[in-house]
């Protein structure tokens, strides 16, 4: 079968892996135009796009819907497979595949219909999370489903982690389908439940409030982990503090929100309820840490907090 594939980051690259290895044939590959990296602004293509160059793949960076058709008539493909890509799809580009336009979304549709649904789902204290994969449709996440498969989420993962948990949990839910699809037409059903939106996450979703309890702190310290980073400030100089990883605690002595303590060895940080233990923190304009290595060059009686 001839497979469009249209991908951009990091978490699209098994799904591409796999549709490589496998017997369908993967004629052209759709990402995001190359942006500006880093702080020299270096500009740089997708993950998607620099392995599809490096693989001999046709690739093409479309920034709007009439390149992105003239890209699917080149390429002829019978189906195209989305991963993140990254960009909502016209009903005139949807109508350029035999086939079909077909998502493979991290979550159980249509819970977290959006960019983002594995942080909205670890902010949220969600058990469970999986992969749809779905036919689109001119709306957001909206459209029928082929197939779902349920993941836990376990306790303390991070919306890194749990992305790549993912990823490669979606390789084989993907080929199954594939196989299915040259069959004939894949049965789907409606998306049956109470929608909820997991929009890309802004700067502030990442900002850490201490009076908030411990709980919520901890979810948010994880889901913001992929994208934005959470992020703290020092109430002595303002600098912002990027807070990578923190884990709960239990019988400390209760510490005033933002409150910075030692106990052991460990960084305690106060919140709303118990405090929480710091892992690895990022001062503004330096690497990451060891949140003891930072704690003990700071001056005495330095907190969080605006």
């Amino acid at each position: 079968m001839r497979v469009l594939f249209a991908g951009s980051p990091d978490v699209a690259l098994p799904s591409l892996t796999a549709l490589l290895e496998s017997p369908s044939q993967v004629v052209g590959v759709l990402t995001q135009p190359p942006r500006p990296v880093g702080r020299k602004r270096v500009v740089t293509p997708t993950a998607v796009g620099a392995f599809a160059a490096e693989h001999g793949l046709p690739v093409a960076t479309p920034r709007d819907s009439a390149e992105i058709i003239v890209a699917v008539r080149e390429w002829e493909p019978e189906i195209a497979i989305v991963v993140a890509y990254g960009r909502l799809l016209t009903a005139e580009v949807l109508d350029t595949v035999p086939n079909g336009w077909w998502n493979v979304h991290f979550s159980l549709l249509p819970r977290w219909r959006g960019a983002a649904p594995v942080p909205h789902a670890i902010l949220a204290g969600d058990h469970t999370t999986g992969i749809s994969i779905f036919r689109i449709d001119e709306g957001l996440d909206t459209g029928d489903v082929a197939l779902q498969v349920e993941h836990p989420i376990a306790t303390g993962v991070s919306a890194t982690e749990l992305l790549d948990e993912l990823s490669h949990l979606a390789v084989e839910p993907l080929l199954n389908f594939l196989q299915k699809s040259k069959m004939g037409p894949v049965p789907v059903v409606a998306q049956h439940g109470t929608p909820s939106s997991a929009g890309k996450p802004g700067v502030d979703f990442g900002e850490l409030d201490w009076r908030e309890d411990a709980l919520a702190l901890f979810r948010r310290i994880r889901a913001a982990n992929a994208e934005p980073g959470a992020f703290t400030s020092r109430r002595d100089t303002g600098q912002r503090v990027l807070i990578h990883n923190a884990a709960e605690t239990e019988g400390e002595a209760p510490l005033r929100p933002g409150e910075l303590h030692t106990v052991d060895g460990r960084v305690l940080v106060g919140t709303g309820s118990d405090p929480l233990e710091l892992g690895l923190v990022q001062p503004s304009g330096k690497k990451v840490m060891a949140a003891r290595d930072w704690f003990r060059g700071l001056p005495l009686g330095v907190s969080f907090g605006e």
